[in-house]
């Protein structure tokens, strides 16, 4: 398969991309030159490589190394930079001295992860498969039978127990701050299936159909799929879940039905940061939020209140630089914190666990995250720090932060499994299953393993159990 780093131009491409945003940056803010810029340079160009290469082509457009090439040129270049431009900060977050080198640093240690993630994909080579998962029509049709109905009963009963879909809304905006539905995280669990096991239905019964469909019918059925992931789990401030419910059916119409135009999924990425600025704030006012539809000047009283901005989208949701600059800070010039070694990993699995059946269930990140952003023992005295700290944050939670670049090993034995996927047989069921690849690449840098393993549960187990229930496995070659 395709190497973008054994292929010159890209890494030329990337250093004068880099390059010239760097020297626009400085051009139009001269007081940010500084030597923290070195390290952030490095990572334009180790990570703008698969990005280059995923721009020109040379990858597909869903191959999880060219979407999370895209991601990272903005998680770990451009976010840096827009974070040192706009001087952006969590509000909540502890103020770290000398922002800028701060950032440096922790730019230095990404660069090194960058490098060991590059020579980490030589050292695990990419197999082809030897299975094919081959659909039995008879049992596909069986277990969908099970499943959609059961799915859309648990939904119908959530709404039954909130008098209907406007009371559902109503108790979701009138409990801003608390958890209206605490104790209903399974039945969410299975109602939330329904769109994409409908979408799997719909792509896998009449495959050959939507082939010869036109591309306006085939965004009239995005926008229905859209839809119905609103009312099934975005409705409940599920935003997460609506976005990456919506990126897997683009994904599977791309890998099953016809290839995507680059231009139209670029389109889509944009409309997607649009939705997730405007939903941030249904998911703290509620229906308030409406009103901003009639009254605009409304906008900039929640964005004071929410802290839901442009940049926060971009650097807050989208991004992790502020959160692990502090961090890395905290820990390195303040000295107090001990650090977790691996307990943060092991207990993020204990979320299966409903707090009804293990009320001190341990919370992890939660507590080593508080004791290193506030202080020691911090946990037992002030607010819990619930924040995302990205797979480096919490690798530094976990072992000395001069370590953390040695995360970026596990993510290249991750991504060489991943794109085995992308040499699956064309009748090969699994296929449905590349664009969810895609989406845990993202999710792996960006997010912590109990979030990683929260949204596989909620995306990615349910479907792969159902493919699995209604395909034969048998050798390639037969």
């Amino acid at each position: 398969m395709v190497e973008p780093f054994r292929d010159g131009l890209n890494i030329v491409l990337a250093g004068c991309l880099s390059l010239l945003i760097i020297c626009a940056l400085v051009a139009i803010r001269p007081e940010l030159w500084n030597w923290s810029l070195l390290p952030i340079f490095a990572c334009g160009i180790l990570s703008g490589i698969d990005m280059i290469a995923w721009l020109r082509g040379r990858l597909d457009v869903f191959d999880p190394l060219g979407v999370l090439g895209a991601f990272g040129y903005h998680f770990f270049f451009l976010a840096p930079l827009l974070t040192l431009m706009w001087n952006y900060h969590d509000r909540y977050l502890p103020l770290a001295s000398n922002w800028m080198d701060w950032i440096g640093w922790l730019s230095l240690l990404n660069a090194c992860g960058l490098v060991i993630y590059m020579f980490g994909r030589r050292l695990f080579p990419i197999r082809k498969p030897l299975k094919v998962w081959r659909l039995r029509s008879s049992y596909f049709f069986a277990s969908t039978a099970i499943a959609l109905p059961v799915a859309l009963a648990c939904q119908i009963f959530i709404f039954v127990q909130f008098g209907g879909l406007v009371g559902f809304v109503e108790a979701f905006s009138s409990s801003i701050g608390n958890d209206p539905f605490a104790g209903m995280g399974f039945i969410f669990l299975v109602a939330e299936t329904f769109p994409v096991f409908c979408a799997i239905v719909l792509l896998v019964w009449k495959r050959d159909s939507l082939r010869r469909r036109s591309w306006v019918f085939l965004a009239v059925l995005i926008l229905a799929f859209f839809l119905l992931k609103l009312v099934f789990g975005g409705l409940r401030g599920s935003r997460g879940l609506t976005v990456w419910g919506l990126f897997w059916f683009v994904g599977a119409i791309h890998v099953w039905i016809r290839p995507l135009p680059r231009k139209m999924l670029v389109l889509g990425l944009l409309c997607l940061v649009g939705f997730m600025y405007a939903y941030g704030f249904y998911k703290d006012e509620g229906l308030l939020a409406l009103e901003a539809l009639s009254d605009p000047s409304k906008v900039d009283r929640m964005e004071l209140n929410s802290g839901r901005t442009i940049d926060a989208a971009l650097l807050g949701d989208m991004a992790r630089t502020d959160i692990q600059a502090t961090l890395l800070y905290r820990i390195a010039s303040i000295g107090e914190y001990r650090e977790a070694y691996g307990f943060t990993y092991l207990e993020a699995f204990a979320f299966v666990i409903p707090k009804s059946l293990w009320p001190d269930r341990p919370e992890g990140k939660v507590e080593y995250g508080t004791d290193a952003l506030y202080g020691e023992e911090a946990y037992t005295r002030t607010n819990r720090a619930t924040y995302i700290y990205g797979f480096v944050g919490e690798a530094m939670l976990n072992f000395p932060p001069i370590f953390a670049p040695l995360a970026f090993l596990g993510l290249a034995f991750v991504m060489s499994k991943m794109r085995a996927m992308l040499l699956l047989d064309q009748t090969d069921l699994r296929r449905l299953f590349v664009p969810i690849l895609s989406i845990l690449a993202i999710l792996l840098v960006s997010s912590d393993l109990d979030n990683v393993l929260f949204i596989s549960l909620s995306i990615a187990v349910a479907p792969l159990a159902l493919m699995r229930a209604c395909c034969q496995v048998v050798p390639k070659s037969s």
